[in-house]
């Protein structure tokens, strides 16, 4: 067989994920931007919070293609790069890679990768905070 079939987040599964990311965001008293890509890395939704401040944008879905592209959070992605130093100049030089906390795949409970989560805005701990609440909501919701 040539051909496979692929997994991917719908729009109502991009709007669980980016919900729980803003609900935790408000919690902590946090301004951030969501972004949410598919399975093939193509932008679904975003939200902005009022205040954010522009370059989250950007930022947001920078860490939602890098979490989808390396199938890892963007912490550990940062550690990944890290350990080699050969290896995180060149892939975090291209402009849709950000490898620093606030980025997490969107995984099925069956274990499918079928997207990926960027939270910007805030600071990378705290970013880290709301994107890990998404995922674990859209995770516990399929």
């Amino acid at each position: 067989m040539h051909t496979t079939t692929v997994e991917t987040l719908t729009l109502a599964g991009a709007k669980l994920a980016a919900e729980a990311a803003l609900a935790a965001a408000a919690d902590e008293g946090l301004a951030v931007c969501v972004a949410v890509v598919n399975a093939t890395g193509n932008l679904v939704l975003v939200h902005r919070m009022d205040n954010v401040v522009e370059i989250a944008l950007d930022n947001s879905i920078a860490k939602a293609q890098a979490a989808l592209m390396f199938k890892r959070d963007t912490g550990a992605l940062s550690d990944y790069f890290q350990t080699d130093e050969s290896l995180g100049p060149p892939m975090t030089a291209r402009h849709h890679i950000l490898a620093v906390e606030g980025g997490e795949p969107l995984v099925t409970s069956a274990g499918a990768i079928v997207g990926g989560l960027g939270i910007s805005g805030a600071k990378h701990a705290e970013d880290v905070v709301c994107s890990q609440a998404a995922a674990a909501a859209f995770k516990a919701a399929t």
